[in-house]
Formats: structure tokens, sequence, C-alpha cells
């Protein structure tokens, strides 16, 4: 059993190594990936982004306060022509009427009656 015991705990050692040297492995990774001259610079690309939102958003909000002001003055235009368009039709309507009237007396003239 001794032998055993000893070369689970040659093998324990030996995983413990391996994980060791990993882990400094990784923790010289981050480090150098943090600290590049690339990481530097897409932090404050990230800075300098995350303070143009509330500009953005500010820009945003004032132009649909406009798209919604020109809405609001092409819906008060559709309603002036379209009031406009229904007294030029009443005036058409008129305006027909009295033709189809002179027309009746040209015909009455012509036939002597009037």
């Amino acid at each position: 059993m001794s032998e055993d015991y000893a070369k689970l705990l040659g093998m324990w050692r030996e995983e413990k190594e391996k994980r060791r040297i990993a882990e400094g492995e990784l923790s010289i990774i981050k480090g150098i990936g943090n600290n590049s001259p690339e990481m530097k610079a897409l932090k404050e690309e990230v800075e300098r982004l995350k303070k143009e939102i509330p500009m953005i958003r500010e820009d945003i909000q004032v132009e649909l306060l406009q798209k919604d002001k020109r809405i609001l003055d092409l819906q008060t235009i559709d309603k002036h022509h379209k009031k406009i368009n229904g007294e030029l039709r009443d005036d058409n309507k008129k305006l027909s009427k009295q033709i189809q009237d002179l027309d009746k007396v040209k015909e009455l003239r012509s036939k002597g009656l009037m």
C-alpha cells in the first residue's frame, strides 16, 4: 500500500506543480493583455464612447421633437387642404347647377318657349 500511496503522492505533487505553472502563466497573460497598448487604446475608446452616449441621446431627442412638430404641421396643412378641397367641390357643384340651368334656359329659348 505504501507504493500506491507514494505513487499517488507523486502524481498529486506533479499535478499541483502543473497547476501552479498554469496559474502563473495565466496571470502573466492577463497582466500583459490588460496593460498592452492595444488594450489601453480600447479602454480609452470605450470611455470616449460612453461619454458620447448622452450627447447622441440628446441629438436623437431633438430630432424626434422636430419630426413630431413637422408631422403636426403637415397634419394642419392636410386639414386645411381638405377644407379648401371640400369648398371647391361645393362651388363646382353650384357652378355645374348654374350651367345646367343656363342650358335649360337656352334650350327653352331656342324652342321659343321663353
